[in-house]
């Protein structure tokens, strides 16, 4: 569940490495989703850092980014099916 707190852009660059265009490119690309428009969660922070990381340190490419946060989406919905049947 995403949290009501309101990080800007700028805030998320400092946070996260990625520059405000980054962000931008990554919202464009619908990477992330913001819950307002230039207002991210710790949820989204999370999240521009792990594409942050997977390009710059992983040397990840982008036509691959999709599908890394696409399986990564399925295992946390996993973990969630298997938290209620425990």
């Amino acid at each position: 569940m995403k949290q009501l707190i309101r990080v800007t852009i700028e805030e998320a660059s400092e946070m996260c490495g990625p520059s405000c265009e980054e962000i931008t490119h990554y919202i464009d690309e619908q990477w992330i989703r913001p819950f307002e428009e230039n207002a991210f969660d710790d949820e989204d922070v999370a999240r521009i850092r792990l594409i942050h990381d997977l390009i710059e340190n992983l040397g990840v490419n982008e036509e691959s980014v999709p599908i890394i946060l696409h399986l990564i989406d399925q295992i946390h919905v996993l973990q969630i099916r298997v938290k209620d049947f425990t």
